[in-house]
């Protein structure tokens, strides 16, 4: 039944009452009717567009669109109570197929693959430190270690030992042992062999003459190696040390987090990577140290680390550093 009958049904009594009243009121109760008849009209008029808006759309009425997910949306700027922004779904790209195998090595060219580990040592690891020495820096790392009776293994940048060489000397006398890492601090692993060869002679020159000793050990800036960096080094009798464990101290965490990641990775044999001139470094050592032998693991040098590989397994572990 449509809107207008149900109004006329539903008002019937009244009408049916008309015929009671006497004549004379006769004409109010008749305009009364006409208002009702109107009104009726009217109604069945606005329920007959609406209906044929809805049907035309292809729906049986207005609905409410239900609100969208929370996923799909995020704070704007990052603060409780700003406005919400839509996020545009961000297409995530399939992961790289993984590289085959490589094939294996030529036994001439293992020998010039980095060490990064000694697995060999057992529960021994070897604290290290590049970029030195630096003024006002290198003394005070020298002193924690002195305090906690630790040994280290310093990789020095030739043209900084050779501006003070009283910090080399400082380092050797606390008993560490210093080891080069470039003469310059450039990226060395795409030039030429006679190219790294200069410069790794140069600053192996500056710390010998400081020192008195022959240099042992080369670390590349960067961690950036090439063959010819490689077989220059070798070719030098300084073969490349890399690490097992970098808590990347460079980008300043902190000195928590640079604690939690090296105790949380360190391995039998490891060797773990820190950096001169860092507050956080500075910081995290004495922390570090204490939590290294917490885990029962005794610190030592690159040297005595290699050694005491060799004595007990007789081999080293060769990885390049990733």
């Amino acid at each position: 039944m449509s809107q207008a009958g149900k109004f006329v049904v539903g008002h019937w009594p009244w009408v049916a009452r008309i015929g009671r009243y006497p004549r004379a009121i006769w004409p109010v109760a008749l305009l009364q009717l006409g208002y009702l008849v109107v009104i009726a009209a009217l109604m069945a008029v606005v329920t007959t567009i609406g209906g044929a808006g809805w049907l035309q759309s292809g729906t049986a009425g207005p609905e409410i669109s239900s609100p969208p997910s929370p996923e799909h949306y995020q704070m704007a700027g990052g603060d409780p109570g700003m406005s919400i922004a839509p996020v545009e779904p961000v297409a995530i790209p399939p992961p790289p197929p993984r590289p085959a195998p490589a094939a294996p090595e030529p036994q001439s060219q293992r020998g010039l693959q980095p060490l990064r580990q000694v697995p060999e040592a057992g529960r021994r690891v070897a604290l290290t430190f590049d970029d030195g020495p630096f003024p006002r820096w290198t003394g005070r790392y020298l002193a924690v270690l002195a305090a906690t009776r630790t040994q280290a293994t310093f990789f020095m940048v030739g043209r900084q030992a050779e501006a003070h060489p009283e910090l080399v000397r400082a380092a050797l006398e606390g008993g560490h042992e210093i080891a080069s890492h470039s003469w310059r601090h450039a990226n060395l692993g795409k030039v030429t062999r006679a190219e790294a060869e200069a410069d790794l002679r140069k600053a192996a020159a500056a710390l010998e003459k400081i020192s008195g000793r022959p240099v042992k050990y080369f670390r590349p800036p960067y961690g950036a190696m090439g063959p010819n960096l490689l077989a220059a080094a070798a070719g030098l009798g300084t073969p490349t040390v890399t690490w097992s464990v970098d808590p990347r101290d460079w980008s300043n965490p902190g000195p928590g987090a640079i604690v939690q990641h090296v105790l949380a990775n360190v391995r039998d044999g490891g060797i773990i990577l820190l950096h001169e001139g860092r507050p956080g470094t500075l910081v995290a050592l004495p922390l570090l140290i204490k939590g290294l032998r917490d885990k029962g693991y005794e610190l030592v040098t690159i040297s005595e680390l290699i050694a005491r590989g060799e004595k007990t397994g007789n081999s080293t572990t060769a990885v390049e550093s990733q």
